[in-house]
């Protein structure tokens, strides 16, 4: 292995054997392999562990913690001190890397150091591959910073930076359920952002758990308040208690539907005919890569 691979790939997985498979696969099977994948056990009381145990790949690291469930900001914290690589990317237990992803970001990356952060387009799906639509994405930095109230859309799972900018800038164990749009609250006024238009990942979303979301919204509208020193600072508070309180309330309605689907949110982009065949292409593929997992 690589002593000093250019990439460290970070993921918490916590109770997650029925998706962490595919997702690893995905990472396995990258066009791109300069890379290590650091994954942290973050006290999983089901076979997770065995999952990942089966990987015979040395450029991957599993960690088992005796401190049981500590949540996703400080696991990735941990993940990012650990990592060798000169850029930190984001995967997450349940989603899906394009074989590509590594690839497209790395070259991005080394063609513009003036980017911190990275992410891309995504496609949203549940099940066993059932695509409901696109995740929003907006490529400029000004194009993803300008309605903070509300939040920026760059797909956390996407996100691919410099690892001096995470380690500068730590998750908040504070932020439970939003620790990926509160950092970017913190940072966006004097970091840089940018996102490939290009979907390169499949973001898992089986369904609307309402009770989870509004802590999470509570939470990022905590954080605005918390920022509020002019009235600018103030005016965006009152925008996000107002627009977040709408949104908590589409999705208690969207809960008690018991699905979700194409048209379960209008934020939700439509994905054309050529996402759907690509989106197709890669999860096909993935399915039929089952000896990845124990190739050493």
């Amino acid at each position: 292995m690589n002593a000093s691979p250019l990439v460290t790939v970070v993921m918490s997985a916590y109770n997650a054997s029925g998706t962490i498979d595919l997702a690893l696969r995905s990472i396995l099977t990258q066009t791109y392999q300069e890379w290590e994948l650091i994954v942290v056990d973050d006290g999983s009381t089901d076979r997770t562990a065995e999952s990942v145990l089966q990987v015979k790949d040395p450029r991957v690291r599993f960690i088992q913690e005796p401190s049981g469930n500590m949540g996703l900001a400080l696991r990735l914290n941990q993940c990012v001190r650990l990592a060798k690589g000169q850029y930190v990317a984001r995967m997450d237990a349940d989603d899906v890397s394009y074989p590509r992803r590594l690839e497209r970001q790395v070259r991005f990356l080394e063609a513009h150091h003036d980017i911190d952060l990275l992410g891309t387009g995504a496609v949203i799906f549940k099940g066993e591959g059932e695509i409901i639509g696109c995740y929003p994405t907006a490529s400029s930095h000004e194009a993803i910073c300008c309605r903070p109230w509300w939040g920026f859309p760059l797909a956390h799972p996407t996100w691919m930076g410099k690892r001096a900018w995470f380690l500068a800038h730590p998750y908040s164990d504070q932020d439970s359920r939003c620790e990926d749009q509160a950092l970017l609250l913190e940072c966006f006024s004097h970091s840089r952002f940018a996102a490939l238009e290009e979907v390169l990942l499949g973001y898992r979303m089986t369904e609307i758990k309402a009770g989870k979301l509004g802590r999470g919204r509570l939470n990022y509208c905590r954080r605005l308040l918390a920022r509020v020193h002019d009235l600018t600072s103030l005016r965006w508070a009152v925008m996000g208690a107002g627009v977040h309180s709408v949104a908590l309330a589409r999705d208690v309605v969207l809960q008690l539907g018991r699905t979700v689907g194409s048209g379960s949110r209008r934020s939700w982009g439509s994905a054309g005919q050529g996402e759907r065949d690509q989106w197709q292409s890669v999860w096909t593929g993935l399915a039929h890569e089952q000896t990845v997992l124990t190739h050493a």
